[in-house]
């Protein structure tokens, strides 16, 4: 098990140092050779993970996840701007999570379900830079000239 962590994490190192291809060829030859790596990464942990998936290894459960995600693995190659790991999203739900656990959460899914719809604009209109009481109050008070889209 220790030597299939260490397979994996060498491809995942590899995956985020790539520095790409050279930068003189045309940009579309670039996005090409982008997805290609992309690929190759893919393809390497694939072979890592393929003898354990669909078997009784400890190793099993790991493998058939990563068949499962593969296409999304490694999506940070190809595209600029993707992050190497999840950690803004994690975070983003922490003061949801603190916030749940403070209180107890609520009394019912549909009070659950309306947290989370809050929750879920307010992120929104504060990541896009937006002032949340103000988009909130377009909403409420249905002006489409305050909304920002």
């Amino acid at each position: 098990m220790k030597q299939w962590a260490m397979d994996v994490k060498v491809i995942y190192d590899q995956a985020v140092a790539y520095a790409g291809p050279d930068p003189s060829l045309p940009a579309a030859k670039q996005e090409v050779a982008w997805r290609k790596q992309q690929r190759r990464f893919e393809q390497e942990l694939w072979q890592v993970c393929a003898p354990y998936a669909h078997t009784s290894s400890p190793l099993h459960t790991l493998c058939e996840r990563v068949e499962r995600f593969l296409p999304e693995l490694f999506v940070f190659v190809a595209v600029a701007g993707v992050p190497t790991e999840n950690n803004l999203a994690e975070r983003s739900l922490r003061p949801l999570v603190i916030a749940r656990k403070i209180s107890g959460g609520t009394r019912s899914p549909a009070g659950s379900e309306t947290r989370m719809g809050l929750f879920s604009l307010f992120g929104t209109w504060t990541a896009q830079g937006l002032n949340p009481f103000l988009q909130c109050l377009a909403v409420l008070s249905q002006q489409p000239s305050l909304l920002q889209m």
